[in-house]
């Protein structure tokens, strides 16, 4: 995916909300946007998504307030809430004719709410909600089609909270005789879910976990180690989680479904969606 000029402030904004997850006071705010500010200018062609940039502006985040992973107490909190929430959407699985859809609306419903900043009641309500509502891209067909002929699935993984809503769709695809890796990042970056997170959900007692072996937003290859890269490419079926991993591996060379909510007119304009809408999208 491209970089828009919309792109940009959004980079800032996320900086931001990344600084003022730390003990920090209005000196660092400014020092993360003007060296943001600076970074950014100094790119003369913006040939990589904007998953890319947002990577270096969170080093900038790091090097400022001195801490390696400034959401650390809110992914532990995301991943608790949505712990709380599990046998809720475990029954509304239980009660759905088709499984394998149902579990795709739970975990594209993990992606579309902030497991840190809602609270319980109003996170159950969105998660039925969500799961009756219609997508705006659904390539279940072509998924389901896919799906009948591999034997290994690898599914890229998101957002801390988000991860407990996939842990269904990895028991729905193993009951399908799957064999399922699922990916972490290599270290913390944002809210994205770590080794660490995969423990304090027993995501690892469900299924082979491994991380990416990198710290860029997304998933960015060329910094993902070679183990994880020969299991992206041998991997007979890959679903890809969240904007980032759109925006990074939108032409990966191999043929990746993606799941995710879109949360930005250039991602809704690249998946042939609308704002907030979900997709399952084959590319």
């Amino acid at each position: 995916m491209k970089t828009y000029p919309e792109c940009i402030p959004c980079l800032l904004k996320q900086g931001l909300n990344a600084v003022r997850r730390a003990d920090t006071d209005v000196r660092d705010e400014m020092e993360v946007v003007r060296r943001s500010l600076q970074f950014l200018c100094g790119v003369s062609e913006f040939r990589n998504p904007p998953a890319y940039y947002a990577s270096f502006v969170q080093r900038i985040v790091e090097e400022v307030i001195g801490k390696k992973d400034p959401f650390q107490e809110r992914k532990k909190l995301s991943n608790e809430l949505a712990l709380r929430l599990l046998p809720a959407v475990q029954r509304e699985l239980s009660s759905s004719e088709d499984k394998l859809a149902t579990a795709l609306k739970i975990s594209a419903a993990g992606n579309s709410i902030d497991f840190a900043i809602r609270g319980e009641f109003d996170l159950e309500e969105d998660v039925r909600r969500f799961i009756a509502s219609d997508f705006a891209v659904w390539d279940y067909d072509a998924f389901r089609k896919r799906l009948s002929t591999a034997r290994s699935v690898l599914v890229i993984g998101d957002n801390a909270g988000e991860i407990v809503f996939d842990k269904i769709l990895v028991s729905v695809l193993k009951d399908m005789g799957k064999e399922v890796v699922y990916c972490v990042k290599g270290g913390p970056v944002l809210n994205d879910a770590t080794l660490e997170d995969a423990r304090a959900v027993s995501m690892t007692g469900l299924c082979r976990v491994v991380d990416n072996g990198s710290r860029m937003v997304g998933t960015w290859l060329e910094d993902c180690s070679e183990d994880f890269r020969r299991i992206f490419f041998s991997s007979d079926l890959v679903l890809s989680k969240g904007q980032a991993n759109f925006e990074t591996l939108d032409a990966s060379g191999r043929e990746v479904f993606h799941l995710l909510v879109a949360k930005c007119e250039p991602v809704a304009l690249e998946t042939g969606s609308a704002v907030g809408k979900p997709v399952l999208l084959l590319r």
